[in-house]
């Protein structure tokens, strides 16, 4: 069993349950309440990427305390992007290293693909010297003492590496250097600068691996250079991801992988009328935020944005309504959406009406910023933002409320 913590996950925890249901290992959504309770029980604990301090505020002390006696009792802490920061040593502390500072904020709006040179191990795949791994906005450990085994450092910049909304295979060298001297902006990552990605080390009994990279990304669809089925995308990321839980299992994946991954295009088994509009509604968002220069597709599952637009709080919305979708509709649910539906319908009208008309007027305001700049007051626009969508990097808003309702539905359990 695969114990996955849920909390402020979103996004990045559907991907973590898509990876290892792939696999085909049974897994169980906790909360931090859960685990604070007494609930962990598998072999390994996946944390997925999402905010680390939002992770150890749900776990609370009783929480974090769980998480590390089932470590130290011999079970194993898989972590990814903010799993890895939650190891740190400002958090559970299983990691005695603790988060870099990035006092430059470009260097965290990083998303794409990241050439690794890896070291000899046996949670690496056997022959991997070098890798291409996805890194999704991560953040940057700090190297200190203690025992920890380094088992990947990022080397170069792969395809679809962005900074922020920049893709830098546009960007020349010379390029960069000229922006440097001239604007005094590094738009080049440092993390490409040799830094340490994935860590392991021991914690008791058990042990610990934490990645800076997501290696539970799925492999690319048709029409994003994977084929067919995905067998042309290279598939480092998900080897190596099916590679840790096979040791730390004990169970034979050979011949497994981590197909393309499309939320939007899955059977819908849940046939319900205010699901379904929701997700036509928000396809017309996603839409129309496209049209407006705001939004652009990254994967099947991802869209990038612009900078300052909401994009991530936007795919959390999307992936979580395909998800719900594709649920069972057992006793349990449909009573649970009984109780939901009369918020939820009314909600989420208001929400799309006032995101488009947010949309607009912050295209507006790009279009206007140099002809007749401060004419849409940028203070005003914030405030409307955090209201529909709350923080940029704990979510909130009303469009929180939406997703929380959703994931409600898919945190329960599917028979009663």
């Amino acid at each position: 069993m695969i114990d996955i913590l849920w909390d402020e996950a979103h996004l990045w925890g559907y991907l973590a349950r898509h990876a290892v249901e792939a696999a085909g290992l049974p897994c169980r959504l906790l909360r931090g309440s859960d685990i604070a309770q007494g609930g962990l029980s598998g072999k390994v604990l996946l944390v997925p990427g999402g905010s680390g301090r939002g992770k150890a505020r749900a776990l609370g002390e009783a929480g974090l305390r769980a998480v590390r006696r089932h470590v130290e009792r011999g079970a194993r802490y898989l972590g990814f992007c903010g799993g890895a920061g939650l190891a740190l040593s400002g958090g559970l502390g299983l990691c005695p290293w603790g988060r870099a500072s990035m006092a430059d904020r470009w260097q965290h709006r990083v998303s794409g693909w990241v050439e690794c040179a890896v070291t000899e191990h046996p949670l690496a795949p056997s022959g991997m010297r070098k890798a291409l791994l996805p890194v999704w906005w991560p953040g940057r450990f700090q190297e200190g003492e203690g025992e920890v085994e380094v088992l990947a450092r990022c080397c170069a910049p792969g395809p679809d590496l962005y900074v922020d909304d920049m893709a830098l295979s546009l960007l020349s060298p010379d390029v960069l250097e000229e922006w440097r001297a001239v604007y005094g902006v590094n738009l080049r990552p440092t993390l490409l600068d040799h830094q340490p990605c994935v860590l392991t080390g021991v914690r008791g009994k058990g042990a610990w691996l934490i990645s800076y990279s997501h290696l539970e990304t799925p492999c690319a669809g048709p029409d994003e250079g994977g084929g067919e089925d995905g067998t042309g995308d290279p598939p480092d990321a998900s080897r190596w991801f099916l590679h840790i839980l096979e040791q730390w299992t004990g169970e034979s994946l050979t011949g497994a992988r981590i197909p393309p991954w499309q939320p939007d295009d899955g059977p819908v088994r849940w046939d319900d009328s205010d699901l379904l509009k929701a997700r036509a509604e928000l396809a017309g968002l996603t839409g129309l935020a496209v049209a407006l220069g705001l939004l652009f597709r990254r994967t099947s599952w991802l869209m990038g944005w612009k900078s300052g637009v909401p994009g991530a709080q936007i795919n959390n919305l999307r992936v979580a309504l395909g998800v719900a979708l594709s649920l069972e509709p057992t006793d349990v649910r449909l009573a649970l959406w009984r109780e939901l539906r009369a918020e939820f319908r009314p909600g989420f009208a208001r929400f799309c009406q006032a995101a488009r008309s947010w949309l607009l007027a912050r295209r507006l305001a790009d279009t206007l910023d140099n002809s007749l700049p401060g004419i849409l007051p940028k203070a005003l626009l914030v405030d409307q933002k955090n209201m529909l969508f709350g923080s940029p990097m704990s979510g909130g808003g009303l469009c929180g409320r939406l997703l929380d309702m959703l994931e409600s539905l898919v945190l329960q359990p599917p028979r009663a």
